[in-house]
């Protein structure tokens, strides 16, 4: 009987959540590494060549396949007009395997110079969006029974699922970043930060399943987001110093109709914490990350007023904790990365949804470049050659 409830539970959780996220993208906790998927102006906002690789695992104890998997490459040489040029995948299943979407694109963000420590980058991108659907494995809630779970016949009417099955359509972004340093004193820096907005979704392409006359766009997506690092020094610490590393992302999906008719639903999302990357003498290990993080998330209508209110009341949806280690060179340059993330759902839902679950390596080559390079390789050094010497 229990199992009878929870598959109940779990097939009107996948009803709910696909409404909502059709107007909402998948997201990441760790976005702070997923750089291109947010802004296509982050692209190449490094030297060298940059690789991101990523797994997350939504409410893991709700029955159904919630997840995204991410694969992210991004490159900047002064030979590619002083720009970088990325590419990415990503796959993200929604319920019962019913629903999966594919997307890949490719990038490019032009840097423009402004002073040694100073630079903006503008960046656009193209990407296909995939989308398939098994509507012979979806479960309606007029198909339920209290006790004994999905026997009855739907009264929806299927479409012809030879044409409608799958579709494919092309989408566009563009954005903004600047990066910059603070020097402490004319040689010693202080910190070093990045912040940038995008716009996704240009076209609102039609991802609408059903020919009943009604379009239904997919919504243009604004990001504003910025992340800093801050070297504090420490007389009689083993390793002189450590890095805290604030952040923060807003992310505002306009609103649009549901998969097939009804109310209209939009989504905010407001990720704020801190990361703190500990330097170790342990040879295998370099430097320890450890971060805590708040998600707020507000589906329908909600005003910057709201957004305020509810976080003076402290009432979020999600504490995300991370913890993970970066591999430096002898040189002190960052070689690869591994976090590991895990969600701890404080909203309603409780904790018996089993929170959720992201792993990200990422890895950096920072002298890689194409022949006859220019020796005006990068504006803003890369963060850790700052940091670290």
């Amino acid at each position: 009987m229990r199992r009878i409830y929870i598959s109940i539970i779990a097939l009107i959780s996948s009803l709910l959540f696909a409404n909502m996220l059709q107007a909402q993208d998948p997201n990441f906790s760790q976005y702070y590494l997923k750089e291109t998927y947010y802004n296509p102006a982050m692209t190449g906002i490094n030297p060298g060549l940059r690789g991101t690789v990523s797994d997350r695992h939504l409410w893991t104890a709700v029955p159904g396949d919630w997840s995204t998997q991410s694969l992210c490459f991004d490159y900047f040489d002064v030979k590619f007009a002083q720009g970088g040029i990325g590419a990415f995948l990503v796959r993200n299943s929604q319920g019962k395997n019913f629903l999966n979407t594919f997307q890949g694109g490719l990038a490019y963000a032009k840097q423009i110079r402004v002073l040694p420590d100073l630079m903006f980058q503008i960046g656009a991108g193209a990407q296909y969006v995939y989308k398939s659907i098994s509507y012979d494995d979806m479960v309606f809630t007029d198909q339920l029974d209290p006790r004994f779970g999905a026997i009855y016949e739907t009264e929806f009417v299927y479409p012809d699922k030879e044409t409608h099955q799958h579709q494919g359509v092309f989408d566009y972004n563009a954005g903004a970043a600047v990066q910059f340093n603070i020097k402490q004193t004319p040689i010693k820096y202080l910190a070093t930060g990045i912040f940038g907005v995008a716009f996704h979704h240009l076209s609102q392409p039609d991802m609408s399943w059903i020919d009943d006359g009604q379009e239904a766009p997919l919504p243009m997506k604004f990001d504003l987001h910025g992340y800093m690092q801050f070297r504090i020094n420490r007389q009689g610490f083993h390793n002189r110093y450590f890095l805290i590393c604030p952040g923060f992302i807003f992310e505002n999906q306009a609103e649009a109709n549901q998969w097939f008719k009804g109310s209209e639903s939009g989504s905010k999302t407001f990720t704020f914490g801190l990361n703190t990357t500990i330097p170790s003498k342990v040879s295998f290990m370099s430097s320890l990350y450890l971060g805590c993080w708040a998600r707020k998330q507000f589906m329908k209508k909600a005003s910057i007023e709201d957004i305020a209110n509810s976080l003076k009341t402290k009432s979020f949806d999600a504490l995300i904790l991370t913890v993970g280690y970066i591999k430096y060179s002898k040189d002190k340059k960052q070689l690869y990365q591994f976090l590991y993330s895990y969600d701890m759902t404080i909203s309603n839902a409780g904790l018996s949804t089993g929170g959720t679950h992201e792993v990200t390596l990422s890895f950096e080559i920072h002298d890689l470049a194409l022949k006859s390079r220019d020796a005006r390789r990068s504006a803003v050094a890369h963060p850790s050659e700052k940091f670290l010497n």
